[in-house]
């Protein structure tokens, strides 16, 4: 059995220091934004604390005081939305907006998860019902955090600064791309992990007030602020993972503070996975239903497997793979390649940047650096240099996003 592998390593240095530049063009105030919590076409429940008004043409509805725990359920037209005592059917054109009397006072819990702000129901094309928490941005943001990155040490302030600004900008350039649809974003890693509000730290809130409606720009639009666990050393470039347009400050470098990497504290600064030759055949059992190995196998037996990097990316990650198993060969890309090897209950392999190594006929060695794709800022990194001193804007302007500028819009 062979394992043909193509190695990368990675090195070297830059930081500078700068004052912000934050350009005020202020106006009112925080925007909302409309954040998907789920999609469901079955018997779900939210449970109100506070009171909150639902406005219909027949009359305005107060629910959360003796009416505070309510099922939502498709029906034959449309869904349905009741308590013990209360029904209230809706055709599938309606929207459905439960408004909190109190913005403070007044929240809402789903999943064993609390939320503030208004509660949208509505259909969509497949008939699904969404439930949609339409929110305050500053206050969205404050969950954002915590559920992004630690907040748990003070030296950490100015990286969560840099993280509340990076989450702003994203979070805005979404709601403007997504204005006319239902939803602006998802409340998981499709865009930003949306937390619960008892998860709300001290830190993160403060670090949120502190950067209110600062955001981070590229000549008169907003920035990419895409972000990432740890980059394991090297950043990667946006087109290498997305496709697209080149953009100037998206581009693979090496991360690094003084003489080493930015991320060096990180956990997954450096990785090892094993993986027997059962177990690759079972995973490749699992993704393409084929296996090399017979039921009841008798003595030796043996099975060409093959593992060839067809393509490295520039920062030196895996964007091509082939792998040639008995009779079958499968070229995997990106982030199928992570998913590929993905024992069950164990998740994806923590990042494309690897090298493998044949220990034996019958064990993989898998070493690699860092977590996520690479793109934009390194949040370990950012963590470390906040530690270091560094102020939120060397972080952002210095370090992750060269060319951007700071400017203030509310």
């Amino acid at each position: 059995m062979k394992f043909k592998i193509i190695l990368f390593l990675f090195l070297s240095l830059v930081i500078f220091s700068c004052q912000p530049r934050v350009k005020p063009t202020k106006v009112s105030r925080a925007p909302q934004i409309k954040v998907l919590l789920s999609r469901f076409n079955n018997v779900d429940s939210i449970r109100l604390e506070g009171r909150y008004s639902l406005q219909l043409e027949e009359a305005l509805y107060e629910l959360g005081k003796k009416n505070n725990f309510f099922y939502i359920s498709p029906s034959k037209s449309g869904f349905k939305f009741y308590s013990d005592n209360r029904l209230f059917v809706f055709n599938s054109n309606a929207t459905v907006t439960l408004t909190p009397e109190n913005a403070q006072d007044s929240h809402f819990e789903f999943h064993k998860n609390w939320y503030k702000g208004k509660i949208i129901l509505m259909l969509d094309d497949q008939q699904n019902i969404l439930l949609i928490n339409q929110i305050d941005l500053e206050e969205y943001l404050k969950t954002v955090l915590v559920g992004e990155m630690p907040s748990n040490k003070d030296s950490y302030f100015e990286a969560l600064k840099a993280q509340a600004i990076c989450a702003r900008t994203y979070a805005l350039e979404r709601m403007k791309k997504n204005a006319e649809k239902p939803f602006h974003v998802y409340s998981d890693v499709r865009d930003q992990v949306y937390s619960s509000l008892e998860r709300q730290t001290r830190l993160a809130s403060a670090a949120v007030q502190a950067t209110r409606g600062v955001v981070l720009m590229y000549k008169d639009r907003f920035a990419r602020t895409y972000f990432h666990s740890t980059c394991g050393g090297m950043l990667e470039d946006i087109t290498n993972y997305w496709g697209g347009d080149s953009i100037p400050y998206l581009k693979s470098r090496k991360d690094i503070v003084g003489h080493q990497f930015a991320c060096q504290p990180s956990p997954h600064f450096r990785w090892q996975k094993t993986f027997s030759f059962k177990q690759i055949d079972s995973l490749f059992q699992i993704k393409f239903h084929k296996s090399g190995l017979p039921s009841n196998p008798q003595d030796t037996i043996s099975l060409h497997l093959t593992l060839k990097v067809l393509q490295r990316t520039s920062s030196g990650r895996v964007k091509s793979l082939e792998i040639s198993y008995a009779d079958t060969s499968v070229v995997l890309n990106n982030f199928s390649i992570r998913k590929f090897f993905s024992l069950p209950g164990k998740g994806a392999l923590p990042s494309l940047l690897f090298k493998m190594q044949a220990v034996n006929d019958s064990t993989l060695m898998i070493r690699g650096a860092g977590y996520g794709h690479g793109v934009g800022m390194c949040q370990w990194g950012a963590l470390n240099m906040s530690e270091q001193g560094f102020k939120y804007y060397d972080i952002l302007v210095n370090q992750y996003f060269p060319g951007t500028y700071l400017k203030e819009i509310y």
